[in-house]
């Protein structure tokens, strides 16, 4: 096995190798994360100055849209108050850009995929590995100490945040193997229940309420877009058992579910509900422009707080909701040209849900990451800052990865079709 594994690695091109480290980079923190966003754009550039046909990726319409609201977000940093952190988040974006310019335009071999995919897979079992390994000693593999909170954080230190990077990376791998499970034998059908159950309690253990519900979410569309409603209400009967046992035999999950329909319960007094009040105020007094990328935290600090007894806190380091950010710091017009983006993505990505293939584990693997997508600009949810570093490359990793493997799958159909004209014509 482990012959096999190294003669594919030597099979990836350095391009290949470079997409096989993302989560690798994402595990080691920002720095390495953001040192790692640089060098693959000096490597598009590069193949664009070697390449200059590449290039005609800038006559995309979706690429010319956000490259637009790049330069919308930098002349609005100018006049912001925090000019310095402004102008870094907006021209920042053009890393985040490039990373999926780079999968689609240097990813050659998609077969190629399927390894890399199986090695993400391991990379997902080993984090949660590590959070079993954290919540019973107190300290991960290589040593860092359970956080404050006693939620396991795996290799990410204080950032309780190893939920929400399980579930980004394992929910297009579920529909990746799912689309072929029904064709296994039954011993290999077991193992990857067990490997999916081992997972899914490690986003248990974390607390991290919403990649719970992403990944629950997720695997019961897959089910029902794969496979019949019986089988979906199996499924479904599986969760409910997994969740009452949780709630009852883990305090920590308990006291986070609770927490969680209490707010929903009343979201207005929540200390969501003040941020999201807080960001909504922002907006009313800049409805237009916005207050700048990256300058809510600063902007909120001057409001007055319309309920000052209230125990939550007013103000953040951001809005904690997709919409909500957009509206406060970037304005009707800023999110005018997002949803443009957005739409124009979706409409290039929206034949992947026509063409059901069960055996092609490939297309169902952009299947899945078009649904991260969808989660992602999913209004009413709480989330971290989309410009950030964490959620940003996640963001457009999943979009690199659906738009190239649509447009491989668009050729391959284009040149099945003109071998089947060319075998009628001779």
């Amino acid at each position: 096995m482990f012959l096999k594994n190294y003669k594919n690695l030597k099979k990836l091109s350095f391009y290949e190798f470079l997409i096989l480290l993302f989560p690798i980079c994402i595990l080691s923190g920002s720095f390495i994360t953001n040192l790692y966003l640089i060098f693959v754009s000096i490597f598009l550039i590069r193949n664009f100055y070697k390449k200059k046909e590449t290039m005609l990726i800038f006559k995309e319409t979706w690429v010319q849209i956000y490259i637009l609201f790049i330069l919308y977000n930098i002349i609005n940093g100018i006049f912001s108050s925090d000019i310095h952190n402004a102008l870094r988040s907006s021209i920042g974006q053009f890393r985040f850009l490039f990373f999926s310019l780079f999968i689609i335009i240097l990813i050659r071999k998609i077969f190629n995929l399927k390894f890399i995919i199986k090695i993400w897979f391991n990379i997902i079992l080993l984090v949660s590995f590590d959070i079993y390994f954290q919540t019973i000693f107190l300290f991960n593999i290589i040593g860092i100490p359970m956080p404050a909170g006693g939620r396991a954080s795996s290799f990410f230190g204080n950032e309780v945040v190893a939920g929400a990077f399980i579930s980004y990376i394992f929910v297009p791998i579920i529909f990746f193997y799912i689309s072929s499970f029904q064709f296994k034998k039954f011993n290999i059908k077991f193992v990857y229940i067990l490997k999916y159950v081992f997972v899914f309690f490690a986003v248990i253990l974390t607390g991290e309420r919403l990649p719970l519900i992403i990944l629950t979410g997720s695997s019961l569309l897959a089910v029902f877009y794969f496979f019949n409603f019986k089988q979906l209400l199996k499924i479904f009967f599986l969760f409910l058992v997994i969740f009452v046992g949780a709630y009852n035999f883990n305090n920590m999950f308990k006291s986070r579910m609770d927490n969680m329909f209490y707010v929903l319960s009343n979201v207005y007094n929540s200390s969501w509900g003040r941020i999201y009040e807080s960001s909504f105020m922002l907006f009313k007094e800049n409805y237009l422009l916005g207050v700048g990328l990256k300058n809510y935290r600063v902007e909120c600090d001057l409001q007055e707080d319309p309920r000052p007894y209230h125990e939550a806190q007013f103000c953040s380091s951001h809005p904690h909701n997709f919409i909500l950010e957009l509206l406060s710091e970037t304005g009707l017009l800023g999110l005018s040209l997002f949803t443009i983006f957005i739409f124009l993505i979706f409409f290039k990505l929206s034949k992947l849900i026509k063409l059901r293939e069960n055996k092609n584990s490939i297309k169902n693997y952009a299947l899945g990451n078009f649904l991260i997508l969808l989660i992602y600009i999913w209004p009413i949810k709480t989330s971290g800052s989309f410009f950030s570093t964490f959620n940003g490359s996640f963001f457009w990793f999943s979009l690199g990865l659906a738009l190239l493997i649509s447009s491989k799958h668009k050729n391959s159909k284009k040149n099945k079709k003109l071998k089947n004209i060319k075998s009628l014509i001779y």
